[in-house]
């Protein structure tokens, strides 16, 4: 163990070096949260897996994982993250911090953060920003709002009082990242009508050679090609967006459409061209609950009875082509998506985690009848 930082009283800053020190950092999160009922224990072989050196992320990102201990007994984890490629396409000085827990006392955040701020300069960064984990698109966001409900898949689970403790520190809000949610099903158990509006939209579309259609597994490579075309061109703008190389994409597309229903996955061409899709999944979070974080075969019991069970599907993507956008297309996309979704089982959707400041998404979500039931931020600091 090697200390990085000034050293506190019984307190000091090691990095994490070994697998057993990894998973002393990981045990941390479990402590952390052992009598909260709400928070999802992430399955502690994708967390190995994700924070692996030789994954294809650190390719073109640097990570260094940080414990706080006081008498060889760990009090807090932080991670500081250098994402080359952000750096490279949004040509700012950031470096992210995340991995963040702590026992709740000011001391303890105080020595992780200035510990987490050393490196940070180390590597030229001018603005420390966070939580995030590793991708933008995973655990991106301290909550601050929805704590009574677990957290939905790809975003993370925090104390009331972690809020504070970086306000003390000086981090001032980025953005804030939302979760929205709505039941498909009324109180009778009928389908939920869709807003006049929605609908309209999705009658009025009027687009020659247009075909709207679930994914197809005898062309699920197609499919996945032809969604990935319009996911770098649809989301270029979206703030703090970096393009994903097609092969995670694909990666990440068919590991989640082994869980999933195909007709949750609503692709749009035109004249056989990529003209936007919709990505549902089942809300994993509700099945890893009962899981406990654990593989073993009583974990991938729990596992399986909790994907058997599961009432939420996640809406976690929907893009059309910039030469698209105000055909209405959209709302035929989400009424196809819902549609999916009831045929597969489900009784609500959530929609997660869309940036405040993606006016269009959010017009789109709000418009299909979603509200606000999570509040995520993201801060920062200049250095």
């Amino acid at each position: 163990m090697v200390a990085l930082v000034r050293s506190f009283p019984v307190l000091r800053i090691d990095t994490v070096q070994t697998d057993a020190d990894l998973e002393r950092f990981l045990d941390f999160a479990d402590r952390v949260y052992a009598k909260d009922p709400s928070r999802v224990t992430p399955l502690r072989a994708n967390d190995r897996r994700r924070l692996n050196p030789k994954s294809a992320f650190f390719k073109e990102a640097d990570l260094v994982l940080l414990m706080a201990c006081r008498n060889e007994q760990v009090v807090g984890t932080i991670s500081v993250l250098r994402d080359r490629r952000h750096q490279k396409h949004r040509g700012e000085p950031v470096v992210f911090f995340g991995f963040f827990e702590c026992d709740g006392s000011s001391e303890v955040a105080s020595a992780l953060f200035d510990a987490a701020k050393v490196q940070a300069r180390k590597w030229g960064g001018e603005i420390l920003r966070g939580p995030r984990n590793l991708t933008r698109i995973e655990e991106t966001g301290l909550m601050i709002d929805g704590f009574d409900q677990p957290s939905p898949m790809l975003s993370g689970h925090h104390p009331r009082e972690y809020q504070a403790l970086l306000e003390a520190e000086g981090f001032v809000k980025h953005h804030d990242v939302l979760a929205y949610d709505t039941p498909v099903y009324d109180e009778h158990g009928n389908a939920r009508a869709l807003p006049e509006k929605l609908v309209r939209q999705a009658d009025a579309v009027d687009l020659p050679g247009l075909e709207v259609r679930s994914l197809s597994w005898m062309h699920v490579w197609r499919d996945l090609n032809l969604a990935y075309e319009v996911f770098v061109d649809a989301f270029r703008d979206v703030p703090e967006n970096t393009p994903m190389p097609r092969s995670q994409f694909l990666s990440v597309g068919i590991a989640l459409l082994l869980v999933t229903n195909r007709h949750m996955l609503q692709i749009a061409t035109v004249n056989g061209e990529a003209a936007g899709f919709a990505l549902c999944f089942p809300e994993l979070n509700g099945a890893l609950h009962k899981g406990n974080g654990r593989l073993g075969l009583r974990g991938v019991a729990k596992l399986a009875g909790g994907l058997r069970t599961m009432g939420t599907a996640s809406f976690k993507l929907l893009g059309v082509l910039p030469a698209y956008r105000g055909s209405g297309l959209h709302a035929q996309l989400i009424r196809e998506s819902i549609n999916g979704v009831r045929s597969a089982g489900y009784d609500r959707v959530e929609a997660s985690l869309i940036d405040e400041r993606n006016g269009p998404m959010r017009h789109i979500v709000e418009g299909a009848g979603m509200t606000i039931y999570k509040r995520f931020r993201v801060y920062e600091m200049a250095l």
